[in-house]
């Protein structure tokens, strides 16, 4: 199983709470996103895992449970401005805020401040 961190745990991370934990159930993979929670506090979710946990809920109309939608470009030209923000305690994925104190939905662990 190769090891992720990234974009698909994010996009994980930002649905997780209770409903994604009952249709997990419902659906038969309880045991597949118990186990991606586990390898989140370590910071390396297995990308075989997230397939599994996307497949399943494919199956019952959920496309792209752990993928994004959306494009990036990286800003151009240089960056002087310092801020503060919150990422990934476990840097298993790329979630990033400005607000103080969130938590990560996915492992409850409080997010991590460093500056930029």
């Amino acid at each position: 199983m190769t090891p992720t961190s990234g974009p698909r745990v994010e996009v994980l991370c930002e649905q997780a709470g209770a409903a994604l934990a009952e249709r997990a159930s419902r659906y038969g993979v309880a045991d597949v996103l118990a186990r991606i929670v586990t390898a989140a506090r370590q910071g390396e979710v297995s990308e075989a895992d997230l397939d599994l946990l996307d497949s399943a809920f494919a199956q019952h109309g959920i496309d792209n449970l752990t993928r994004a939608h959306r494009g990036f470009e990286p800003w151009k030209g240089p960056r002087d401005i310092a801020v503060t923000a919150w990422v990934c305690p476990t840097s298993a994925c790329t979630r990033a805020g400005i607000d103080e104190g969130p938590r990560c939905e996915l492992t409850g662990q409080p997010l991590r401040r460093i500056e930029l």
